[in-house]
């Protein structure tokens, strides 16, 4: 990777010093915009594939008709464009990337020794247009273009293995599709070519032990020989453990691991390899990459995690086991900002030098990313992020081996987890297909409660029903209280309302189950058979939360001014003007600075940058497609939860925030509920 930072360097520093009317500035732009793409392929940064974009289209711009490498220009391009196909799915990125493709083609004699690469790049824009639109007609066209490039390439070019991988993913395809036994053999032949082809080092060697494995699987399952599925199983756990392949090629194959294992209840198995995936998933997601580019990838193991913790309990794992697989593999982005902000005052009077070197790369790294016009402005801030990644990771190694500080920013330990549950127990609610269970955390012990009652397809199905807002029933109160509220209360000893001390429990619903109203589950209609009678509840996405919360209130000193409070009504809501009049008068009581901003985002950010008190009147909306764009609705347009995190309200300590708002606690992303990513966690 640093070979390549210094390439880029370089690359950048030659275009800088090229004349616009040089005759060898297309060449520089286009081998700049191929420095870009590798390490987008290195690192999943979307900002390096957005200038890898920008670079190729300026050098064709720059290319002749007739110039001997406009082909190729034009191939760059469409595989740009396809790459971020696979981001955005946008449609007009794919119809691009084929159109770049074919003028390639066209573009080229027939005889070239890059044709045969051309061809490939083709067949793979009609193989995703068919993975979009489902029309056979493409799926023929790429195998087509696949066979051809195959034909074309020779025994010992470089590029072989991955075109012969190519073309059997095109017949697994056809297999799965049409069910012809002939593909399916066509398909594994090629994949074990492939794989012969590619050395044991090789980044794609993962993806390609992947996708023979899944071939041998397939094979499996319609033959249902035992061979099939140990040869299916080695493939597959080679793939896992293939260090030298980017994170996410080994996580993929875990999946289908998961799957071979827990079907044969072979569940010690299943637990180490779940463990493995889980590992993984933090290196996933370094700290240099942005929270989109972050989001991005986490949609690929959506659920794992929770997977991963009913497995280790099938496997007869301890409770803790199964809490640390869910604080490592839920939160990612949360964990790393909240890593990002935590109280280092024990460091800095211990080894002050490492504690600032730790918050001038925190702080590099924690600045949001910004849409900057320069394209040299842009390519100096992603080079920075990833090298303060860099450093920040040795630094973290130096600091573990501190005495005292050897758990500097990791999961927390068993004893840590128990201690966080001084003030009441956590109640962490674990959904998957194979079990559903509350991990009970007190101070004394960690225990699991199976809630037999509890069916991973019931809280899909309710879940999905609860985009109807008619469908928050007495009914769904109910069976809340049925299946998880009632059992985890009579476990706790919490079957009648409390006297003068009200105890106190902190719920961390995991999955689906984050979108129901546990606090108020109950029959409403009798008795005290309700949560709200019994205990006052709190949310929180992670005990790790929990802890470093804690941690940084106990260090608060306190603030000898005066403290601020900033109210922000909008006054179309009714009652609105009204509520913000009467906490007015209450700040004053309390002697409080009293700050009202025009509400608009400029007035709004700058006045809680040194808030104490934060109320907020007004409507709120959750991004179904990206959760770190819901936000709170102000005159001039809206106040996100990117750009929240971004002022890192946190830093202030104390600071109370109260959203008066709809959807402030939402995540409408399916595939992200687990990060969560709302109004809530940004204030």
């Amino acid at each position: 990777m640093a070979a390549l930072e210094t390439i880029i360097q370089q690359l950048e520093e030659a275009l800088e010093a090229t004349p616009e009317n040089h005759p060898e500035r297309a060449g520089r732009l286009h081998s700049l915009g191929a420095g870009y793409g590798n390490r987008y392929r290195r690192t999943g940064a979307e900002a390096d594939l957005e200038k890898a974009i920008r670079q190729f289209e300026e050098a064709l711009k720059a290319t002749p008709e007739d110039h001997p490498d406009r082909a190729r220009r034009l191939q760059d391009l469409g595989i740009g464009y396809g790459d971020r196909y696979l981001i955005t799915r946008a449609e007009a990125d794919l119809k691009r990337a084929i159109q770049q493709f074919e003028k390639a083609i066209k573009a080229m004699p027939e005889n070239h020794p890059e044709k045969a690469g051309r061809l490939h790049d083709l067949g793979a824009g009609y193989h995703k247009r068919y993975q979009r639109m489902g029309a056979e007609a493409d799926l023929e066209k790429a195998i087509q273009q696949f066979e051809e490039a195959l034909e074309a390439t020779p025994e010992d070019h470089p590029e072989r293995a991955g075109r012969l991988h190519s073309l059997g993913v095109g017949y697994g395809n056809r297999y799965q599709r049409m069910g012809a036994e002939a593909d399916l053999e066509r398909a594994i032949q090629q994949f074990e070519e492939a794989l012969n082809a590619t050395p044991g080092d090789h980044p794609e060697r993962a993806g390609r032990l992947h996708s023979l494995g899944a071939g041998y699987r397939d094979k499996y399952l319609r033959t249902g020989a035992v061979a099939d599925l140990e040869k299916a199983i080695r493939q597959l756990e080679e793939a896992l453990s293939h260090s030298s392949s980017p994170i996410l090629d080994r996580l993929r194959p875990s999946r289908d691991l998961l799957i071979l294992y827990t079907t044969a209840e072979r569940w010690l198995l299943a637990y180490q390899v779940a463990f493995t995936a889980v590992s993984l998933i933090a290196l996933l997601t370094p700290q240099s990459l942005d929270h989109s580019d972050k989001q991005h990838l986490l949609i690929e193991v959506n659920g794992l995690a929770s997977e991963a913790a009913a497995i280790a309990l099938m496997a007869e794992q301890s409770p803790y086991e199964a809490i640390r697989l869910l604080e490592l593999g839920r939160g990612v982005i949360i964990g790393s900002l909240n890593d990002m902000r935590v109280d280092i005052s024990d460091l800095q009077d211990k080894y002050p030098l490492l504690a600032q070197e730790f918050i001038k790369l925190r702080d590099r790294l924690d600045a949001p990313a910004r849409q900057i016009a320069q394209s040299t402005a842009v390519t100096h801030q992603v080079n920075q992020r990833y090298d303060a990644g860099q450093k920040l990771e040795r630094l973290l190694k130096d600091i573990r081996d501190l005495p005292g500080f050897s758990r500097f920013l990791l999961a927390p330990s068993e004893a840590e987890i128990k201690a966080a549950a001084a003030s009441g127990p956590i109640v962490v609610i674990n959904v998957s297909d194979h079990r559903c269970d509350a991990l009970i955390v007190e101070t004394s012990e960690l225990r699991t409660l199976r809630l037999s009652q509890l069916h991973s397809s019931d809280i899909r199905t309710r879940a999905a029903e609860l985009t109807n807002p008619e469908s928050l029933s007495t009914q769904l109160l109910e069976w809340l209280w049925d299946t998880i509220a009632k059992p985890v209360l009579d476990v706790l000893g919490l079957t009648n309302s409390p006297g003068s001390r009200w105890p106190r429990i902190w719920w961390i619903p995991t999955g689906p189950v984050a979108k129901f109203p546990i606090h108020a589950a109950g029959y409403h209609s009798r008795g005290s058979d309700t949560v709200l009678d019994r205990v006052i509840s709190s949310y929180t996405s992670s005990i790790r939360g929990i802890i470093q919360g804690r941690q940084n209130r106990a260090k608060t000193k306190a603030v000898p001014k005066p403290g601020k409070a900033v109210l922000v009504g909008m006054k179309e809501l009714r009652f609105a003007p009204q509520e913000i009049n009467k906490l007015e008068r209450h700040c004053g009581s309390m002697h409080l600075r009293v700050c009202k901003p025009r509400p608009c985002q400029s007035d709004v950010l700058a006045a809680l940058d040194d808030c104490d008190i934060f109320h907020f009147a007004g409507h709120g909306v959750t991004d179904a497609k990206d959760p770190s764009n819901s936000y709170l609705k102000l005159y001039d347009g809206p106040l996100a939860v990117k750009s929240l995190f971004g002022i890192n309200l946190h830093n202030r300590k104390p600071f109370l925030a109260y959203l008066s708002a709809c959807g402030t606690g939402q995540i409408a992303h399916e595939e992200l509920i687990d990060e969560g990513l709302h109004l809530i966690a940004a204030c």
